[in-house]
């Protein structure tokens, strides 16, 4: 990241707001130690009365939330006057339909991001709003730097040493993780662990057959998580697997486009 955008993601006090526990978990674990300051609220409620009491420089609310959704919460904190009612909401929702975008961005909201999120996204996001032309270019390192993301003579190995199988295998591969990653998330969030848990279990079959060799092991470490109640380390574990799962998939698909 240049220097200039971590100084002013360094003096940033940023409220998250989601009702699902690890997409919460997610975002404030994934912001900790980038931004100034990080916040959480489970709900809109939640949300309003944090606003009423402290100034944040940042909202990210999630759209559809029990009690009080996302919008209702925007528009309490604007109308209110509380220390965080100029502050700058980017709403966080799965419909990716232009008109949702617009009916939102209408009602108050300065931006409006797809889930699901990668970290390096939302920081880019921020810094969109906040410090427009100011650009994140190299992003926080990972953890997991131990394994490679990406091990071609593994892939060779599972092909019987067919390079065309191989880069036929990676683009499936790319194309599923970049299709049914959205789902993947919906399972997580309405609490059905045990079909996420299958889906990871598929997929961590499949990472040998295009060299995924870091997501074999987060599809791994998650799907312990989701089958093991309240997994304290939950969170952690999909703040990982979705950054490797966005590495991989870019990884794969510049494989797929280089020379042979």
């Amino acid at each position: 990241m240049s220097s200039s955008a971590d100084k002013i993601l360094g003096r940033l006090s940023v409220l998250v707001v989601d009702d699902h526990d690890i997409n919460r978990e997610f975002l404030h674990a994934g912001l900790s130690g980038v931004v100034g300051e990080v916040a959480a609220a489970e709900d809109g409620r939640a949300a309003v009365a944090l606003c009423q009491r402290r100034r944040f420089d940042v909202v990210l609310m999630d759209l559809h939330m029990p009690h009080m959704d996302g919008l209702i919460a925007c528009q309490s904190i604007r109308q209110s006057e509380s220390p965080s009612q100029n502050a700058t909401i980017l709403m966080l929702t799965a419909d990716a339909r232009p008109e949702e975008r617009a009916r939102l961005l209408d009602q108050g909201v300065d931006g409006y991001l797809n889930k699901p999120i990668t970290i390096p996204q939302l920081l880019a996001a921020i810094l969109e709003q906040v410090a427009p032309g100011v650009e994140a270019h190299a992003l926080p390192q990972t953890r997991l730097e131990e394994t490679r993301l990406i091990a071609p003579e593994q892939a060779l190995d599972a092909a019987n040493g067919d390079p065309a199988l191989v880069a036929r295998m990676s683009r499936l591969f790319a194309a599923e993780l970049s299709e049914k990653l959205p789902e993947l998330d919906a399972m997580i969030g309405s609490g059905e662990h045990a079909r996420a848990a299958e889906l990871l279990h598929q997929w961590r079959g499949a990472c040998g057959f295009a060299g995924a060799a870091r997501l074999h092991q987060v599809c791994g470490d998650l799907r312990q998580c989701l089958l093991q109640p309240n997994e304290p380390s939950a969170g952690s574990a999909y703040v990982e697997f979705l950054r490797t799962a966005q590495a991989t998939g870019q990884a794969l698909s510049v494989q797929e486009t280089s020379p042979a």
